[in-house]
């Protein structure tokens, strides 16, 4: 089995097992007490969820390209300055972290995990993180999971303003770690993005086959797949030991 200097992965799907809700009318009702108890009154929760889908949507817009990303930071503090409001970092961060909590369902780490980024680590291999998510999100669950420090490099879709599958993504992902595509590999749940991503760079990829996956397509695999969820698998994947590498 192949070894690689540098190991690429997705996180939500892959390294953790997430889900959210952001139609629950609870977290609305919630988020409408929220944004009253620092001034910023709204209506109704309804009016509050419209006027955060409407600032989204325009943010969206705001860039022709289809995978442009959002910086969610933007919408909090609008939806404060909408009602008069002036908010700092510390409220915007505080907003975007009780939203996550509030529509956070199931949010857990892989057992995998934490073992494998260990052989990684003795053996002597560097670990990056590149991900479709949001700072304001991020930063705060990597940090509740115990993988603040697990990386040596972070691009999420929010600070790069662009999204996986784009080319520019992974890019600058290379550039800022001066990282050579044939020496790494990149490991992710999601067909369209993780593995369509590395494919541009003709770069391996390990595709894991999660909750959250959508339908596989054999014409979109990258090099390896693991779809049976037998995790014991992923060291001989990763080149950390002997093993049967079939899929």
């Amino acid at each position: 089995m192949k070894t690689y200097r540098n190991y690429i992965f997705d996180l939500y799907g892959t390294l953790v097992d997430i889900h959210t809700d952001e139609a629950d009318p609870l977290l609305w009702l919630r988020l409408e007490l929220w944004y009253a108890e620092h001034g910023a009154f709204y209506e109704s929760p309804q009016a509050l969820r419209a006027a955060y889908l409407r600032l989204c949507a325009a943010a969206q817009a705001a860039d022709p390209d289809p995978l442009f990303e959002l910086e969610l930071r933007d919408v909090f503090r609008a939806l404060f300055a909408e009602k008069g409001v002036p908010a700092d970092e510390a409220l915007i961060a505080s907003t975007a972290v009780f939203f996550r909590i509030q529509s956070t369902k199931k949010l857990r780490l892989y057992p995998w995990v934490k073992p494998a980024f260990r052989q990684l680590r003795t053996a002597g291999k560097k670990i990056y993180l590149l991900s479709n998510a949001q700072a304001c999100f991020t930063n705060p669950e990597l940090k509740a999971l115990g993988l603040a420090d697990a990386f040596d490099g972070i691009v999420l879709s929010s600070d790069a303003h662009i999204k996986k599958p784009s080319p520019k993504i992974m890019e600058g992902l290379l550039k800022t770690y001066d990282l050579s595509a044939p020496d790494c590999l990149m490991t992710g749940n999601d067909l369209t993005s993780d593995i369509a991503v590395a494919k541009a760079f003709g770069m391996d990829s390990l595709y894991l086959e999660t909750e959250t996956s959508g339908p596989f397509d054999p014409e979109k695999a990258g090099t390896w797949a693991v779809r049976d969820k037998d995790w014991s698998r992923l060291p001989a994947l990763f080149g950390l030991k002997d093993g049967n590498a079939a899929v």
